[in-house]
């Protein structure tokens, strides 16, 4: 550990017992430990990326901050960070050795957040999610219906359920209210890091209610046009939230009711197209998998429903902008998302993927992909916003929406 390197980590602003620190998590989920560190100590730490040994970094901060800090001091920092496996190090490596071979053994993927994420027993659980839909912001519960409207696809968030569980409730009632369908196609975002730009997985899902089954014919499909490669990420799904939220959501809304069943895909960056200036549709990975998806949708025997679990903005300080968020902010942010939003709404993807690349992704589009790959695969002429919402944390806001398409 003589060149100490980071691990890719979230780090960002928080007060503890009064005073200002940073917290360090990890993104991918492989440690749900938050490690909170002083300033003092943050500003050692950013130098361990692997090309600075502890000589340099004691060197480096002595020549940008002045004093010395003993040896036995970055040491202490470096074993501390390593105990949370949050360094690059042989003891991080062999605990995801092991983690990797756990999960490609399972046949089920596990509900890595329950009791932690959302409420872990099915009655508390069941309780919660209904106090959404019941909540003053919610849309309340689901009417019987003769399904006028027929929903093939939609935009719902994956914020945490604390902050976005009315905005996931509008979502649910209105495809519980406009569609037959049995098969839902779970376009997740994937946080951490991938291989390749897609990952399948056949495992089901366990949520507090149940195993939601995976539909593997589907999935079959998707891998004869795709080919073992749509395999090579697989190991993203297992701490992977975006889709979990959204299997445990529709465990509530459909569990004894109607059989289902679910296409668990998750779906890398397109940041390096966005930098280049073109568009996905030009990357042969991903218009190989849109037609995938289209085939396979074409090729199912009954309706299917496409969702991409996507949030949207994300502002301020928690996420690198130089400025605290502001009612002024705020507003802006709005105005832009809305802009975003009427071509979700138009089924426009390249538009939808022009407007954020126009900017320079200012705003950190966090669903990026999954809305770009929904608008491309789904038979939907047109869209409708249904709720709108932001956190508006000084700190780091997120907005998110649930959008139905038809």
């Amino acid at each position: 550990m003589e060149y100490p390197k980071l691990r890719p980590l979230e780090a960002f602003p928080v007060e503890v017992s009064g005073k200002e620190a940073v917290c360090l998590r990890d993104p991918s989920n492989l440690t749900d430990k938050l490690v909170f560190v002083p300033y003092s100590v943050f500003q050692i730490i950013r130098f361990f990326d692997g090309r600075h040994s502890i000589l340099d970094v004691q060197a480096e901060h002595a020549k940008r901050y002045g004093g010395l800090i003993l040896r036995e001091h970055v040491e202490k920092i470096v074993k501390e960070l390593d105990s949370h496996l949050l360094l690059e190090s042989n003891g991080f490596h062999s605990f995801l050795k092991g983690l990797k071979e756990d999960f490609r053994n399972a046949s089920l993927r596990k509900a890595i957040l329950a009791g932690r994420g959302y409420e872990g027993t099915p009655e508390r659980l069941r309780d919660q999610l209904e106090g959404y839909f019941l909540s003053k912001d919610g849309p309340g519960q689901a009417t019987r219906t003769e399904y006028v409207r027929k929903a093939r696809g939609a935009v719902l968030p994956h914020i945490d359920f604390g902050r976005g569980g009315p905005c996931f409730a509008w979502g649910y009632k209105e495809i519980e209210e406009s569609t037959k369908a049995r098969c839902f196609i779970l376009l997740g975002t994937a946080h951490g890091e991938m291989d390749g730009l897609f990952a399948l997985t056949k495992k089901d899902f366990e949520t507090p209610f149940g195993v939601l089954p995976t539909d593997r014919g589907l999935v079959d499909v998707l891998e004869r046009h795709g080919g073992e490669t749509l395999y090579k990420g697989e190991f993203a799904h297992r701490a992977e939230h975006s889709i979990e939220f959204q299997a445990v959501f529709l465990q509530y809304v459909y569990n004894g009711r109607r059989d289902i069943t679910i296409v668990p895909i998750l779906c890398s960056s397109f940041h390096e197209m966005l930098h280049k200036g073109i568009s996905p549709s030009s990357v042969s990975e991903v218009s190989d998998f849109v037609g995938a998806l289209k085939e396979a949708i074409r090729e199912y025997s009954g309706e299917v429903f496409v969702l991409a679990s996507a949030d949207l903005s994300h502002v301020g300080p928690r996420f690198g902008d130089p400025f605290t968020v502001t009612k002024e902010v705020l507003s802006e942010v709005a105005r832009e998302d809305m802009e975003m939003i009427r071509f979700i709404e138009k089924v426009d993807a390249e538009g939808f993927f022009s407007s954020v690349q126009r900017v320079g992704d200012r705003r950190r589009i966090c669903g990026l992909a999954p809305i770009y790959m929904l608008l491309q695969a789904v038979n939907a002429s047109q869209g409708k916003l249904l709720k709108y919402e932001q956190w508006p944390d000084p700190m780091g806001t997120v907005s998110f929406a649930s959008i139905c398409l038809y």
